[in-house]
């Protein structure tokens, strides 16, 4: 089992980042792969076949994951995660056989990695602090799927914040901060966001010094770049050295999804500047949803969020807030202010 920092290391790149890969990544010996489950990098050149597969596990550990509490038809609280990369709020099966929530249609569900046939309930309402939903029909996943009771997508974060605090491992879904900005503290950052998809999109970003489409994805615990950001990065490289890896994708769905993976130099958003981060690459089925996989985009998940003291995601204000500090032992990202 690799950590972040080994593999890194092994690159023969610096890292200014806690190992928020530990545990997630193992490596395949070059003989127990198909030749057609190579990444087409590994036959052309970009990764040598000799090297080993990196398989990376892209769900969110139980350590990465905070909860809020949700009461449903006036019962619970029930145990809630934020994934802002998620369409609609979705229940687990336990949970609605406990509140013997009456059957809907069955539907489709865009994941990340695929697409799925989902039973459905009715849910008369849904509530978490002042964000409501009601008389809704929500998905039901597999509690592996989910992690906990349910998650809350971006259907019911319209005008509110999501307030991560890593330090004292807090989630909070509130009212939107419009004002916010007047009274930033020194060492806070805030970042301009639009909504594209229903999802806070940082359009004013560069990966590895090419312009993407940045989307932040609270429900996933590893980076993920589109294959068209890899070629753009690649290209930008042309003559320096890009130590590209092949890799295959676990996602919490179980799915194997062919990727490569790489060290990021440099991820500017806005006024802020991360420097080294790990990031696997790979055509996603959302971003095939999306259309975007013909231009640089990335799902930047909770293993850069944890990179700072407390993360907030203002829906109603169309920005993002960083706060900069040490969460569990963090070493501090570089940043311009």
């Amino acid at each position: 089992m690799f950590t972040r920092r080994t593999i890194a290391a092994g690159l023969g790149l610096s890292l200014a980042a806690r190992p928020a890969l530990a545990d997630a990544t193992t490596l395949v010996p070059p003989s127990q792969v198909p030749a057609s489950q190579v990444p087409l990098q590994a036959a052309s050149g970009g990764a040598t076949a000799d090297q080993p597969l990196l398989v990376l596990d892209a769900s969110l550990d139980e350590d990465a994951r905070m909860t809020v509490p949700v009461m449903i038809n006036g019962q619970g609280p029930f145990e809630f995660a934020v994934d802002t990369g998620a369409d609609r709020s979705v229940l687990t099966p336990g949970l609605v056989e406990r509140l013997a929530l009456p059957p809907g249609p069955e539907i489709i569900v865009h994941g990340v990695s695929g697409s799925v046939t989902s039973s459905t309930v009715r849910v008369a309402a849904l509530r978490t602090g002042d964000a409501r939903l009601s008389d809704v029909v929500l998905p039901v996943l597999p509690y592996e799927r989910v992690g906990g009771d349910g998650l809350l997508g971006v259907d019911i974060l319209d005008g509110r914040d999501v307030v991560m605090d890593f330090v004292k491992k807090q989630l909070e879904v509130r009212r939107s901060q419009p004002m916010r900005d007047m009274v930033r503290a020194a060492r806070e950052i805030s970042i301009l966001a639009d909504q594209k998809f229903g999802r806070l999109t940082l359009a004013d970003s560069r990966i590895a010094g090419a312009r993407s489409l940045a989307f932040i994805d609270s429900g996933g615990g590893v980076s993920i770049g589109n294959m068209a950001l890899a070629r753009a990065i690649a290209a930008r490289r042309r003559r320096s050295p890009d130590q590209a890896r092949p890799a295959r994708l676990l996602t919490a769905g179980g799915e194997m999804q062919l990727g490569e993976f790489r060290i990021v130099p440099s991820i500017v958003l806005g006024d802020l500047r991360i420097t080294n981060i790990p990031m696997a690459f790979a055509d996603l089925h959302i971003f095939d949803v999306w259309a975007l996989n013909n231009r640089p985009a990335a799902l930047l998940g909770v293993d850069v969020l944890r990179l700072f003291a407390r993360v907030e995601l203002d829906f109603g204000a169309g920005r993002v807030l960083f706060r900069l500090g040490q969460a569990g032992g963090l070493t501090p990202p570089a940043w311009n202010a």
